[in-house]
C-alpha cells in the first residue's frame, strides 16, 4: 500500500470505534422510557358501584375454570329418582346472597335491601315453585352504616325478609366473639357452621332441615353451613380466641353421614342437600379449603349419589357458576349486592340452572315499603351519629385533594398511614414494619379550625375497606414503590413538564400512588418509569431507627384489603393475609390520640421524598423517632438541600444496575475515552494529509 494512504487509513480506524460507541450509547439512552401510567384507583373489592366502593376494589377476580357467569343449560342433566307426580309438579328455586358487607342502601350498581326484599317477595309469590332463600356469610360488617350497630340493624332487616338459613362468614366475628354469638339470638332463622368449635363443641348449628310444604314429602332441603378456616387470620385474632375451625370437607361429609343415619332411623330420605360454604375460590386459599374443592368432593361422595347437591359459596367475592359431576351445582354471586344468585331446578333434574339477577334488573323493581322504611330509619340515625365530634377542632388542614393525594406525599395520607401503622403494632400476630394506603382511597379534605366529626372520617374513607396485613419480601417492597411512582409526568397546556415544589417533574395523578408510614422512599422523576427509586429505608419498630431495605428480608406490610389482594395493579402483592377492623375505625381512634400539629405541612416531602439523583447521597440511618401519635418535629434531613458530592446511582440504591441518564442529559452521549480517541484520530488524519501533500510537492 502507498505510504501516503497509510496514516489516513489508520486514523480512520482509530476514529471509527469511538464514533460508533458514541452512537450506540446515544441510541440506548434515548430509547423512550416505558409509560407506566397507573389507572386512577377507585378503591376496593369486586366490581362495586362507583359511589359505594371504587370499582377495582374487589378482591382480584379468580380465573374461571369450567365456570362462567352465564346460566348453564340443564337440558342434559341427569334425572332424579322418580317421585310421585305430586312431588314433581313444582320447580325448585334457590335465591342466595353472599358477602353483602352491610350494603343496605341502594346505590348505583348496588341493589340495596329494600329491592332485595322485592326480588325475594316476587319469587316466593310464584305458585309453581318452592323457593329457598339463603346467605353464604359476611352479611353485617363492611360499610359504616352497618358497622354503626355492629350489624344488628341489618340482622333485623334479614328477619323481615324471612331468610331460611345463613352461613357464618369470617367477618361475622369482626365485632367480637360475643357479638357473633348474639347474632344467633337476634336472627329468627338458623345461623350455620358445622366446623366452628369452642371447647370441643360446635358454636353454631351444623345444619337445618327446611320443609317448604308440610303437605308434600321429598321436597325438604338439608342445609349445611361451613366456615373458612382462614377466619383464624381474617379477623382480629382476639375475636376468635379459643375458637377452632376444622377441615371443611371432612366436617361436611361427617354432617351428611349424621343426617342420613338419623333419617334412616326415622324412615326418611332427603333428596336435596344445600351447602352454604363461606370458603371461596381464591388462589391464595389452600386448595383443600376452597369451595370448588368441596363441590368436587361432594360430587364423588357415594352417599349423595342420585341426590341434588347445591353449593352456595362466598368469601372470594367472585361471580362464578358451574357444575361438578352428575349432581353438584355451584354458584357464587360476587359481593356487595351487585347481584342476587338464582338457581332453578326443573322437575326430575339433578343439575340446576345457576344464574345471576344483576342490580340493573333489580333497579326497575319497586322497593318493599316496610324494608324501605327500616332502611330510612337506620340511615337517619346514622346520619345523626355522623354529626358526633371526634376532635373538637383540627389545628391543621389535612389535605385530601385528588390532585394532591394521587401525586405526592400529603399530610392526610401520613395521618391515615400512621393510623394503620399504629394499629398494626398490636393488632396482628407480628408488628407492622411498613404501612401504605392508596391515594385514590382518600376522598375528602379535613378543614382547619373546625371539628372533625364521624361524618368527616367516613368522607375521607368511604369505601368500608378493612385493615389487612401480608408478608412481603424487600424485593416486593421495592417493586411496589416502583409501581407507585411509575406514572407518566404531568405537562401543561403548552406541553411543558410541570414541576413540584422541589423543582422536580410532577407525576400524573394515579389512584395507586401510595401514602406511607414506617418507611422513607427516595425517588427521582427525571428517571425512567420503573427505575425511579433511589433508596428505601424501613423504620425498625423496636428502636425507631431507619435501616436500608433488605431485598431478601421478610417484612410485614399493613394496608387495606383492596391493595393486599393486588388491587390497583399491585400484582406483586397478595398471599396469605390477616384482617383487622374497617379502616375508618382505626383512623377515628388515631385522631382521638394523635398530636395533629405534627402534620401542619401539607406536602412535607419527608417520607416519599422527591430528589434529584445527580445531587443525591445515600442517607445515613436516622436516629430514634418518637411515637407517631405524640412526636416531636420530624427529624428527617431536608432532602431538597443538594449535596456537593455526586454519587453513582448504583451505589446510591444498591438494588440493580440501572442506567442513570435522564432525558435532559442525552446530548452528552459520548464517554471521556471516546472523545480522546476522536481528537487523536483527527490529529493523525490531518497530519497524514499534510504529509502526503508535502511529498507531492
Amino acid at each position: 500500500m502507498n505510504k501516503r494512504f497509510l496514516l489516513p487509513v489508520l486514523s480512520t480506524a482509530l476514529l471509527a470505534p469511538a464514533f460508533l460507541a458514541g452512537q450506540v450509547y446515544a441510541e440506548e439512552a434515548t430509547t423512550p422510557a416505558e409509560s407506566s401510567a397507573v389507572a386512577a384507583t377507585p378503591a376496593p373489592s369486586v366490581t362495586p358501584a362507583p359511589s359505594v366502593t371504587p370499582a377495582p376494589v374487589e378482591s382480584p377476580a379468580v380465573p374461571e375454570t369450567s365456570a362462567t357467569s352465564e346460566a348453564i343449560a340443564p337440558a342434559e342433566a341427569p334425572s332424579a329418582p322418580a317421585e310421585s307426580p305430586k312431588s314433581e309438579e313444582k320447580d325448585t328455586v334457590i335465591l342466595h346472597t353472599n358477602d353483602v358487607h352491610g350494603r343496605i342502601v341502594e346505590e348505583k350498581g348496588v341493589i340495596g335491601d329494600a329491592k332485595l326484599a322485592t326480588v325475594i317477595e316476587q319469587e316466593r309469590a310464584k305458585s309453581n315453585q318452592n323457593t329457598l332463600v339463603v346467605d353464604a356469610g359476611d352479611a353485617f360488617q363492611g360499610l359504616p352504616i352497618s358497622n354503626s350497630t355492629k350489624g344488628e340493624a341489618r340482622a333485623g332487616i334479614l328477619n323481615e325478609m324471612n331468610y331460611d338459613a345463613m352461613a357464618v362468614g369470617n367477618h361475622e366475628f369482626d365485632f367480637g366473639l360475643d357479638e357473633a354469638k348474639k347474632y344467633k339470638e337476634i336472627l329468627k332463622f338458623p345461623l350455620l357452621s358445622a366446623n366452628t368449635y369452642v371447647n370441643g363443641a360446635r358454636l353454631f348449628e351444623a345444619a337445618t332441615i327446611v320443609d317448604k310444604d308440610k303437605n308434600r314429602e321429598g321436597d325438604e332441603f338439608v342445609v349445611i353451613g361451613v366456615t373458612t378456616p382462614e377466619t383464624a387470620t381474617k379477623t382480629h385474632p382476639k375475636n376468635v380466641k379459643g375458637v377452632t375451625f376444622t377441615e371443611p370437607i371432612a366436617e361436611v361429609n361427617k354432617v351428611i353421614e349424621e343426617i342420613q343415619a338419623k333419617a334412616l332411623a326415622e324412615g326418611k330420605d332427603y333428596k336435596h342437600y344445600v351447602v352454604l360454604a363461606h370458603l371461596g375460590v381464591d388462589t391464595t386459599t389452600p386448595v383443600e379449603w376452597r369451595g370448588s374443592t368441596l363441590a368436587e368432593a361432594l360430587s364423588k361422595n357415594p352417599r349423595l349419589k342420585g341426590k341434588r347437591v347445591t353449593v352456595i359459596d362466598g368469601h372470594s367475592h367472585t361471580v362464578e357458576s358451574t357444575t361438578y359431576g352428575d349432581n353438584v351445582t355451584y354458584n357464587q354471586t360476587g359481593s356487595y349486592l351487585h347481584n342476587v344468585g338464582k338457581i332453578t331446578y326443573k322437575s326430575r333434574q339433578l343439575l340446576g340452572n345457576p344464574t345471576q339477577i344483576p342490580a340493573a334488573d333489580a333497579k326497575k323493581l319497586p322497593a318493599n315499603p316496610k324494608i324501605a322504611a327500616m332502611v330510612k330509619e337506620i340511615k337517619e340515625k346514622y346520619d345523626a351519629e355522623n354529626a358526633v365530634e371526634v376532635v373538637s377542632k383540627s389545628p391543621v388542614e389535612l389535605n385530601g385533594d385528588r390532585e394532591n393525594v394521587r401525586v405526592r406525599e400529603t399530610n392526610l395520607g401520613n395521618v391515615v398511614a400512621d393510623a394503620l401503622y399504629q394499629y398494626g403494632q398490636t393488632g396482628f400476630s407480628h408488628p407492622t414494619d411498613i404501612a401504605v394506603t392508596n391515594g385514590g382511597g382518600l376522598r375528602e379534605t379535613i378543614a382547619k379550625d373546625k371539628p372533625i366529626t364521624k361524618g368527616n372520617v367516613i368522607a375521607v374513607l368511604p369505601f368500608g375497606n378493612t385493615i389487612t396485613q401480608i408478608q412481603v419480601t424487600g424485593q416486593q417492597v421495592l417493586d411496589m414503590f416502583e409501581k407507585s411512582l411509575g406514572s407518566i409526568l404531568q405537562v401543561d397546556k403548552d406541553g411543558k413538564t410541570v414541576m413540584d415544589e422541589n423543582g422536580q417533574p410532577l407525576l400524573e395523578p394515579s389512584g395507586g400512588f401510595l401514602q406511607v408510614s414506617g418507611v422513607k422512599v427516595y425517588y427521582d422523576t427525571n428517571l425512567p418509569s420503573g427505575k425511579r427509586v433511589l433508596a428505601v429505608q424501613v423504620k425498625n419498630h423496636t428502636d425507631g431507627a431507619y435501616e436500608k431495605l433488605d431485598l431478601s428480608k421478610t417484612y410485614y406490610l399493613t394496608t387495606n384489603d383492596f391493595l393486599a389482594a393486588g388491587g390497583d395493579g399491585y400484582s406483586m402483592l397478595g398471599g396469605v393475609r390477616e384482617e383487622g377492623p374497617s379502616m375508618d375505625a382505626a383512623f377515628e381512634d388515631y385522631l382521638k390520640t394523635a398530636d395533629l400539629n405534627q402534620y401542619e405541612k401539607i406536602n412535607p416531602n419527608s417520607r416519599t421524598i422527591s430528589v434529584n439523583s445527580k445531587n443525591f447521597t445515600m442517607p445515613e440511618e436516622q436516629g430514634k423517632e418518637q411515637n407517631p401519635a405524640k412526636p416531636e418535629k420530624d427529624q428527617v434531613t431536608n432532602p431538597t438541600q443538594p449535596t456537593t458530592v455526586k454519587v453513582d446511582y448504583k451505589a446510591a440504591d444498591g438494588f440493580t444496575n440501572k442506567t442513570t441518564v435522564a432525558e435532559k442529559l442525552l446530548p452528552n452521549t459520548g464517554s471521556e475515552q471516546s472523545i480522546f480517541m476522536t481528537v487523536l484520530g483527527m490529529f493523525l488524519g490531518i497530519t497524514a494529509l499534510w504529509t502526503s501533500r508535502k511529498q507531492e510537492k
